[in-house]
Parts: structure tokens; sequence; C-alpha cells
């Protein structure tokens, strides 16, 4: 009796170390990808010190802290020689790589691999915008120079029925992609199309009571009660250049946004109008309010926060003088307000010089700049609709009118 007691002892010792993790939770691997929440940080690779970021560390250390999604923007490099197809020539940009930087998806790319490789049990996804308009084979290039392409998941198109979390995990393809344009599963059937398997809530929030759980993209889901989808939570905020607008992140407000009278809320209520929990919530400044704890409660797990996110570590160290001093940090955030400045300047002083009714000039086809009134300008400007989205002058090379519709989303 005593060595059958040890023999049935030493069995549950075995079977609890043995036990399998899924996302930090055992519960989670027989659980599908899609019945789960996720925290999906918004425009992740933008946490340097620059008004236009939308966190505040990077992105091993959003995904050590439990985050297991990344938005990403891919824009063209301005000084890439072949923009649509170099795998180096994507570049992680805030609307316009002038105003925030965030290095190439390549240099991304190889950090997420390093993780997910050194991270087994955990299942990641991706979402691009493809504000560039990259090809499928300029994504999947980017991917092959960082190793992650070994890591990725493949979903047949038009399946929604996805694995569990552990089925992927042990198939060693966990790292789920989705873009917003330009896909072709023809081509490279891991970059899924995001609107065909997914939708999502109005992103352009400026206050809190304009969430809300309507559906916004795209118009016409393909099956919305099986489709996955992205609740947006995040603010936006206005700053004023002269007469140029560009949208902030609300870093100052972001504890009560990502509260439970806030983000719970709106995740409670899409909850109740779809019939089913959001699969993504997206937010800005993860390490406020308690994220974390909203994305457990809704996935009925519990949670307990460390004493201190890695993130609230990161940020404290590079605002006292660690790995980013302070003085280092100040003239970082001093340099980009300035730079914001020059860009405005620049560019509406480039613009005066057009007729005083734009969108009469932008409709009509091929109009002539008129001659500028003080010193003499150069042959008279034509603009083409077809490529009105391009302005080059003065070293500024932007798509300001094909960003437009969704520069609050880069």
């Amino acid at each position: 009796m005593y060595i059958s007691s040890l023999a049935v002892l030493a069995l549950a010792t075995v079977s609890v170390s043995a036990q399998q993790l899924c996302n930090g939770y055992a519960e989670f691997c027989n659980k599908h990808y899609n019945s789960l929440t996720y925290l999906l940080t918004h425009n992740a690779y933008g946490y340097v010190a620059n008004p236009a970021s939308n966190q505040a560390c990077p992105i091993p250390t959003q995904l050590t802290d439990g985050v297991r999604g990344l938005k990403l923007s891919a824009i063209r490099s301005s000084n890439a020689t072949t923009a649509g197809t170099d795998a180096n020539s994507i570049q992680l940009c805030h609307t316009s790589c002038t105003i925030l930087n965030g290095g190439s998806a390549v240099d991304t790319l190889t950090k997420i691999t390093e993780w997910v490789k050194a991270n087994p049990n955990e299942v990641v996804t991706i979402m691009w915008n493809n504000l560039g308009n990259f090809t499928p084979t300029a994504f999947e290039a980017a991917y092959n120079a960082s190793g992650l392409t070994d890591y990725v998941h493949t979903q047949a198109y038009g399946n929604l029925t996805w694995p569990t979390l552990g089925e992927m995990i042990s198939s060693g393809k966990r790292v789920v992609n989705f873009v917003d344009e330009g896909t072709d599963t023809h081509q490279v059937a891991w970059l899924l199309p995001e609107w065909d398997f997914c939708f999502e809530t109005p992103y352009n929030n400026k206050n809190e009571s304009s969430f809300s759980c309507t559906i916004d993209r795209p118009t016409e889901p393909n099956d919305p009660t099986e489709s996955l989808y992205i609740m947006n939570h995040f603010l936006y905020g206005t700053l004023r250049l002269g007469a140029l607008e560009i949208e902030i992140p609300q870093k100052g407000t972001a504890n009560v946004t990502n509260g439970n009278s806030s983000l719970l809320a709106q995740a409670q209520q899409c909850k109740s109008t779809f019939g089913r929990q959001p699969t993504f919530l997206e937010i800005d400044f993860y390490n406020k309010g308690n994220t974390l704890e909203i994305a457990a409660a809704l996935n009925n797990v519990s949670y307990t926060r460390p004493s201190q996110l890695q993130c609230d570590v990161y940020e404290a160290t590079a605002s006292t003088g660690g790995s980013g001093s302070s003085s280092d940090a100040s003239t970082l955030m001093y340099s980009s307000t300035v730079l914001l400045s020059l860009v405005a300047t620049v560019f509406f002083t480039y613009m005066s010089t057009f007729s005083k009714n734009l969108f009469d000039v932008l409709g009509d086809g091929e109009v002539p700049r008129p001659a500028a009134p003080v010193k003499e300008e150069a042959a008279p400007v034509v603009i083409d609709k077809k490529n009105v989205a391009k302005i080059n002058k003065d070293g500024i090379d932007q798509k300001i009118f094909h960003l437009a519709a969704r520069a609050s989303k880069g």
C-alpha cells in the first residue's frame, strides 16, 4: 500500500510538471484560436520618445508582458530602389516615415522570430496595414530574411474553423499573419486577407463616448457570426501645426481608456452585440490601465499582475538614464516636435503656391500651378489625378492624399 501510494504520488508529480501551457495557461491548449481574446498593440513598433508613438516599449518586451497580437504598418522606404519587391524597402512608419520611423520590417521581424523561438508554447498574431501597397512576395522576402517563415501558420482560404492553440504549438506553426490589402493566397498562402477572416469596429475615436460595437470594415463581412473581430479601443487627439492637423495618441488618458469603465465596458457591449467576445483588443499603451486583467477575464482565467510589467521597467529606465537617458529622451522628443513643425511649414509653404481652391484643382485633371508671386519657380507642376498621391518637393516624398483616408489607422 505504501509503495502504491508513492507510485501514485510520483505519477501525479510527473503529470503536473509535464503539463503543457499554451499562451500561459493549460486551459488554453484545447481552446480554438478563434475562441480566445488577445491583446493587440496598435502600431506596436512605435515606442520611441515621439508624440506619434502608440506604445512605451519595444516589441519583445510587449510579448514578454503578455501581448499576443502586433499591428504593424508597412510603408515604402524613401531610398529604396525596388520598393515594391525588396524586403529591406519595407519600413515600419506611422503614416509617414518623416513623422515616426520604426526601422525596417526585417529588423522587427527578426526580433519577433527570436522571441518566438525562445518561447515555444506561444501563439502570436501579426496584422499589417499595407500602406505602401507591397506585393505578397515583398512580405514573403522580409519574413524569409528574418527567419519567421519557419513559424507561420497557413489557414486555408475561406476556412473559419481554426485549430486549437495546442495543435498550433505542436505543429510549430504558431504565427498567424493578416494583411489588410494586396494579398494573394495563390502566391503566399500564409499571408491571409484580413477582411476575409476578420471585421473590426470603428477606429477613428476622439473621446470615450465614441467607442461602439458597429462593424466598420469591411462593410459586408463574409460571415460575421464566425469571423474573428477586432475591437478598436484607442483615442486620438489632434496636434495643430499651422493649418496641418496631426492625430496624436492620448497617453495621458490611457489609464482610463484601458480600464474597466472603458475597455471592459466596450468588450462586454460587443460580446452582447456579436454573441461572443472580441478576438482582439486593439489598444495603445497596453501597460496603462488593466488591459491584461481584462483580457484574462474575457478568457475566464485569472491574471496576477507582477509588481512591475517589463514595459514599466523599460519606461522607467529610459526616463531616468538607463538604456535611454532622460536627456536623450527629452532631446529626441524635442527633435521630433521640431521636425513635425518643419515638415508642416515646408509642406504648406509649397502648397500655398497652388490654387486657393485645391480640391477644384484635384478634381479637374491636369491644371498648371500658378506662378509664385514673389520668387521665380521652376516649370509649372502638372497635377495628374492618377498620380496625385505623390508630391515631391524639398526632399518630402509622401503619399499624402493616398494615405489620408487611412492615416489615423496607420
